[in-house]
């Protein structure tokens, strides 16, 4: 059962250090939801790329595989760096306590989380809840 709400990022421009994409948020449950590409993530590669630690084991050789989540990344404290920011797009439910739209985190843990299993920023990226 989904809760409502979706989400897509695509690539707009990347230098192999840092990226940008454009981004939208659907919510379901809003009869008059109309999502646009107006939101914007700036990501940067190296903070992500390099937290996580790569833990080598007899059965895994190249390394234990990620779950499905990027690991030992904190956003927030990438934030603050200046690594991530955050345009909120104009169909956002949702802020934090910073106002930063809560969806559009769903959709940088997803783009991190290629960052560490890829080792390169992905064309795009989305969810589902």
């Amino acid at each position: 059962m989904s809760l409502g709400y979706a989400g897509r990022a695509v690539l707009v421009d990347s230098d192999g250090s840092a990226a940008l994409y454009a981004y939208e948020c659907e919510n379901w449950n809003c009869k008059d939801d109309a999502p646009k590409l107006d939101g914007e993530i700036y990501i940067e590669f190296e903070p992500i790329a390099t937290a996580r630690k790569i833990v080598r084991t007899k059965r895994y050789p190249q390394g234990i595989p990620l779950n499905g989540m990027a690991e030992n990344v904190d956003f927030y404290e990438l934030m603050e760096a200046g690594s991530l920011s955050v345009r909120n797009c104009s169909n956002t439910t949702r802020c934090d306590t910073n106002g930063v739209d809560l969806q559009a985190f769903s959709l940088i843990s997803k783009i991190a989380y290629h960052i560490q299993a890829d080792g390169a920023f992905p064309e795009k990226a989305c969810y589902v809840k």
